[in-house]
């Protein structure tokens, strides 16, 4: 009979110290004395490489990340395009609305001994000020700040790449289509059989191997 490899069971134990760690929910679900996760767990292993020592964290990681996706991902491509239109519109707004008004500031980071974290440079004296311009402390203005982060926002909708439907499992059935693109570049196939495992764990579901093939083909 098939055992939990050791360094399964090693991961485990660490995270089972740590609740607050992101990974330890999904461990939970994962590393269970079940004969299917032990096959999942196994099937993994044989597959390694000597250089691969990190296995288990990089397989928790990336079903972490699969099945605990953003929420723009679980919407439609129609849906998407306009809360990318959304954002671009109120970030542009509020660093107009900042920078005609006077109200646009910069926001530092300091690493002192008296002042030590993320601050906005105008609210201190401006002796304080001066000193953290000839410290040479990095700056940047809130409205580039804001219009950055829509920027990426925008680009990360745009990137998503399978189209977001409602519908029941959804979740489920965007895992099994992450975890099988995520297979494929790690292994060179999708490893139908531990992606029904590990699906089955997370979402407590009960699909079988031919319906996974299936939707990944869909």
């Amino acid at each position: 009979m098939d055992k939990m490899p050791e360094e399964v069971k090693a991961v485990r134990r660490l995270l089972s110290r740590d609740p607050s760690d992101e990974l330890y929910e999904i461990s939970q679900k994962l590393i269970d004395d079940t004969p299917d996760l032990i096959r999942m767990w196994n099937a993994l292993e044989r597959r390694k490489t000597d250089e691969d020592d990190l296995w288990v964290w990089i397989f928790l990681t990336a079903a972490c990340r699969a099945s605990t996706l953003p929420p723009y991902h679980y919407i439609s491509a129609s849906d998407r395009r306009l809360l990318a239109d959304d954002i671009k519109f109120y970030a542009d707004t509020l660093s107009r609305k900042l920078k005609i008004n006077g109200l646009d500031v910069h926001l530092i980071f300091n690493n002192g001994k008296n002042y030590n974290g993320i601050f906005l440079l105008e609210d201190f004296e401006e002796p304080t000020q001066a000193g953290f311009i000839r410290d040479g402390v990095k700056k940047v203005k809130i409205s580039k700040m804001i219009e950055g982060i829509a920027k990426r926002s925008q680009r990360l909708i745009a990137e998503e790449p399978l189209s977001g439907k409602a519908g029941k499992n959804v979740k489920a059935i965007r895992f099994i289509r992450l975890m099988a693109e995520r297979n494929i570049r790690r292994y060179g196939q999708p490893l139908y059989n531990v992606i029904a495992t590990a699906v089955n764990a997370i979402f407590e579901i009960s699909y079988l191997e031919n319906e996974i093939i299936r939707l990944i083909s869909r």
